[in-house]
């Protein structure tokens, strides 16, 4: 009997322990669920809120601009923009202003990196959300890199 009474005790301790330390613990893991749920959907409105104030601010500040510095300036910005958290390297950027015609600045982009670096660049710069126009971009081996050359031109403002 002595036995049975052991065993019955000691399923009596198994069961509060369970109770009192498993489902508490399930119930913290459900809520951690929750908020883990929440924090992922607001990180998503938020990426697609800063994409949206990011087009809207290449939109405003660059795609065309009335006179030269500014739009050397533009054209500059958003050619470093494009390269922002690349692994590229040796990045140049030339730029000059043009006086007449649509065109209000000429600018060239120069660039190495890996292969993919390299394509996610010239995705950049092609974007309309860039506010630069291509007119050419050619892609090199230069050692074990991937060279970008991006001739590119920003329109001046229609008055």
């Amino acid at each position: 009997m002595t036995r049975r009474a052991l065993a019955l005790v000691l399923l009596v301790i198994a069961a509060v322990i369970f109770v009192s330390l498993v489902v508490p613990a399930r119930r913290d893991r459900g809520a951690a669920e929750k908020e883990y749920a929440l924090a992922r959907a607001e990180r998503h409105r938020l990426r697609v809120r800063l994409a949206d104030l990011d087009r809207r601010t290449s939109e405003e500040q660059g795609a065309t601009a009335a006179d030269g510095a500014a739009a050397v300036r533009a054209l500059r910005r958003a050619a470093l923009q494009a390269t922002k958290g690349l692994e590229v390297s040796g990045v140049s950027v030339s730029s000059t202003a043009s006086e007449q015609g649509a065109i209000a600045a000429r600018g060239q982009l120069v660039a190495e990196g890996g292969f993919v670096d390299a394509l996610r660049l010239t995705r950049r710069l092609a974007a309309p959300s860039s506010g630069l126009l291509l007119q050419r971009v050619s892609l090199g081996v230069a050692g074990r890199a991937v060279r970008v050359e991006a001739n590119t031109f920003i329109l001046r403002e229609v008055q």
